[in-house]
């Protein structure tokens, strides 16, 4: 992982040097939760929420402009709504599908972490 390093000086006179990652999702120790408990829920979901709140915004906008396109309410250009309500219903679907992606991710990180110390080794048994 990145990480930038920066030299500290204590009250003893001492130098040490601090490493501060560049992406603080990732170092769960900078963080400070202990093993593997995760950051909250808002920095994890946060991506997903605005994918999903654009993609609900984008969709009603597209459903509005198409139904005034199409009714010839307004001086709306013809592929104005279709365009928006396939963007937005692109970030919606994006947004909603990305949340059990991370749900499960979450479950699965202990495990490989659990693993990693103990090395990918199989055990084949001879019948």
């Amino acid at each position: 992982m990145l990480s930038t390093s920066v030299p500290i000086s204590t009250m003893d006179g001492e130098d040490t040097e601090a490493s501060t990652p560049l992406n603080p999702l990732l170092d769960r120790k900078s963080l400070g939760c202990q093993g593997g408990l995760v950051p909250s829920c808002w920095l994890l979901y946060f991506k997903p929420i605005v994918a999903i709140s654009v993609g609900a915004l984008l969709f009603v906008s597209g459903t509005t402009l198409a139904l005034l396109s199409f009714t010839q309410v307004g001086n709306v250009p013809y592929l104005l709504g279709p365009l928006f309500l396939f963007v937005g219903l692109m970030f919606l679907v994006t947004g909603l599908v990305w949340v059990p992606v991370l749900k499960q991710s979450l479950e699965q990180q202990p495990l490989t972490e659990v693993n990693h110390g103990k090395g990918d080794q199989v055990e084949h048994k001879h019948h």
